[in-house]
């Protein structure tokens, strides 16, 4: 039933059903902090108060994560949440190594949240909708180099052309397990290939991992704390990983026998 208004850019729109609603939140239009009438009643509630529609968003089959519904029941404060994704160098080198590159889209995936929620004070929703945009992923490098909280205006430095070469590392190294049945890629040229392109990857996110932990220890933040995301990543990859040397190990006996 289409029963909600809501407003945009000063006009009062509506009614909508929640489904419109959720696709609304999903296009940037509302948030979670939104207000919307119910046309039954005079009162205008934030969506996040209203039961009905927190109930649909919940059980429906897109899941909109809401942080800060997540932050509320953690009890972060603004002041102790760290400055993106607030990890150490080596670790993050170590885990894109064991985990074949995986790691690096949980790593962006952690920073565009972070953009999404306490830059743009969005409801973090469908990263995938962003993922298939490579001009949306390079501007998350962008804004990591322009952040004011990062000490954005007093350095010169732009990571945009990291975030490209980024990409193409990352395309390449999907790329290269297909080229392999293609093309039938020798056993030395496909690893060489996967190795060229991690190397590429990693060294794209090392000066940027080092903006952010410079920011993040200017402002006494501590580092960012494992989440669901952050395993689950490194048990796939893991698994990827041992796939790959699963291919590898066999033809590398049989050059050398």
């Amino acid at each position: 039933m289409d029963r909600y208004f809501y407003t945009f850019e000063g006009k009062t729109l509506g009614p909508a059903s929640p489904k419109e609603v959720m696709a609304l939140i999903l296009d940037d239009v509302l948030d979670m902090d939104s207000f919307v009438m119910d046309s039954r009643s005079p009162q205008w509630l934030k969506i996040r108060e209203i039961p009905e529609l927190m109930r649909y968003l919940h059980e429906s089959e897109v899941q909109i994560s809401d942080w800060g519904e997540e932050k509320a029941m953690a009890g972060i404060e603004d002041q102790q949440q760290e400055l993106f994704f607030h990890l150490p160098v080596s670790r993050l080198v170590w885990l894109s190594l064991l985990t074949f590159g995986l790691y690096e889209v949980y790593w962006l995936y952690a920073n565009w949240r972070f953009l999404r929620f306490h830059r743009k004070r969005r409801t973090a929703t469908y990263f995938w909708k962003d993922s298939l945009n490579p001009f949306a992923l390079v501007g998350v490098f962008h804004q990591i180099s322009m952040d004011e909280e990062l000490g954005g205006r007093s350095s010169d430095r732009d990571f945009t052309l990291n975030g490209w070469f980024w990409i193409f590392s990352l395309l390449a190294l999907a790329a290269r397990s297909i080229l392999v049945f293609a093309l039938a890629l020798k056993v030395l040229v496909d690893i060489g290939i996967a190795l060229a392109a991690l190397t590429l990857s990693i060294l794209c996110l090392i000066p940027v991992q080092k903006h952010i932990n410079a920011g993040n220890a200017q402002a006494g933040k501590g580092f960012s704390k494992p989440t669901f995301g952050h395993y689950a990543t490194i048990v796939i990859g893991i698994l990827g990983l041992a796939m790959v040397l699963g291919t590898w190990i066999p033809r590398l006996i049989g050059l050398l026998s």
